[in-house]
């Protein structure tokens, strides 16, 4: 679930976008004219490429092989911007590939699209509209998810993630204005049942997080003082699942010492709306120091489950730029979102799981040509439902990115850097360490 309309999830998606490349925004260069083009090749070594454990359980029960599989490799991403302006509208678009060759896996290689879009038009001074696209293939779970990830392992194959957003801001009084949203997020995985070796024994990716996650929004929000705004909110949330797939099989369970049929559960077991109401600020501390926070509850109803329950909900963000060229940023989000755990035959489905995801990003300029910037992150989750083998149990994401980059001239850039992921799970079957380390260039046109 994603709460990206009209709030400070907007900061936080920013945030996260950064995950996979790790790299700056655009250049003065690649902002002096409409279309900009750049690329970059690293070569890099992985200890983990395939996210998963020491060991995994063999076919013959009983048995366990080799799950780490470490590789050299080489990455290339190519890119193209383009920015158009006129005297009330912007529009802005990007498309980035990016292709990871594995010298362990000879003839595969891993493949990511992303397509970015944006417009801002201004009807007049007091009605403003924001149209916002974004479209991912990949299997790295760091570009199909946002702040928070519904699940933390790599996933074979072509799996897509489109992201559609609209903001209309209308001026009702000098001090007071409200913004309506909507967001829209379809999610579709590649793997569907019988893919799975042996075929129909667990759950699909399909299964488990094709989904079209909807969301509408309304703000008002109050100019209390030059530097101060006040928020607020509500929001209605419609997840739906998509697959007509089977999460948990059926099968035979025994029951007081009777063998009894169990029915099984499909993906829209879990489906749910959800109501959010909140309260937030958004503050200029100082002309360098901004922050913004929603504060608030929600209500989820499954209804297909027959079950409800209530949370907190917080989404917060602090900006600093405490240098010129040299930023700090902090967030924190509290909330509901899908996960990849289903349960076992014989119990209830495990519904989602209740996350706090905290970031702290720096991107410091050290001298004209040197930048070095950092990205900590964590997930704090608990499952909701999956009775007593899942519910309450917590699952634990760490992500640590370094870069350095040195700016030869203002087309070419050398840079090297260390990424680490881990995984810390109560579910004993899936937790895994990651490093990575890299060294490459990149070149603008």
């Amino acid at each position: 679930m994603k709460r990206i309309c009209v709030s400070a999830g907007l900061v936080a998606l920013g945030a996260a976008a950064a995950h996979a490349q790790y790299a700056p925004g655009l250049t003065t260069l690649e902002t002096s004219k409409p279309w900009s083009l750049s690329a970059s090749i690293r070569g890099f070594y992985d200890d983990n490429y395939l996210t998963l454990p020491k060991t995994v359980p063999g076919t013959i029960p009983g048995t366990f092989v080799q799950g780490a599989r470490d590789s050299y490799g080489v990455e290339v991403t190519p890119a193209i911007y383009y920015n158009h302006s006129v005297e009330d509208t912007l529009f802005s678009a990007g498309y980035v590939y990016d292709l990871h060759w594995f010298e362990d896996r000879e003839g595969t290689t891993d493949q990511t699209h992303q397509v970015n879009a944006k417009m801002d038009h201004e009807f007049s001074e007091r009605y403003k509209l924001t149209l916002n696209e974004n479209f991912a293939s990949s299997q790295d779970p760091q570009v199909l998810g946002t702040t928070v990830l519904a699940t933390p392992l790599r996933v074979t194959g072509g799996n897509i993630r489109n992201t559609a957003t609209a903001d209309f801001m209308m001026q009702l009084t000098r001090l007071f204005d409200v913004h309506v949203g909507y967001a829209n997020s379809v999610y579709a995985y590649q793997q569907n049942a019988g893919d799975e070796y042996p075929a129909n024994s667990y759950a699909s990716y399909s299964a488990l997080l094709d989904r079209m996650d909807q969301t509408a929004a309304v703000d008002l929000r109050w100019k209390a003082l030059p530097e101060t705004t006040g928020v607020l909110g509500y929001q209605f949330e419609n997840l739906a699942y998509t697959s007509p797939e089977y999460i948990i099989y059926p099968g035979s369970v025994l029951i007081n010492g009777v063998l009894t049929a169990f029915p099984g559960y499909r993906a829209n077991s879990r489906d749910s709306d959800t109501s959010f109401v909140y309260v937030g600020a958004d503050e200029a501390f100082t002309p360098k120091l901004t922050g913004s926070i929603r504060a608030g509850g929600e209500y989820l109803d499954y209804y297909n489950d027959h079950t409800h329950s209530i949370a907190p909900y917080v989404d917060a963000s602090l900006t600093y730029q405490y240098m010129p060229q040299s930023t700090a940023q902090f967030g924190l989000k509290q909330m509901h979102n899908a996960t990849d755990v289903a349960g076992v035959v014989g119990t209830v489905p495990v519904l989602d799981e209740q996350s706090t995801a905290v970031y702290l990003s720096v991107s410091h300029r050290v001298t004209s040509r040197f930048t070095a910037a950092a990205l900590a992150q964590a997930q704090y989750s608990t499952f909701n439902g999956g009775g007593p083998f899942y519910d309450g149990k917590e699952e634990n994401f760490y992500i640590l990115n370094v870069n350095f980059m040195y700016h030869f001239t203002p087309w070419l850039t050398g840079e090297t850097g260390y990424a680490y992921s881990k995984l810390n799970t109560e579910l004993g079957d899936r937790g895994y360490t990651r490093n990575m380390v890299y060294l490459g260039v990149r070149a603008i046109y």
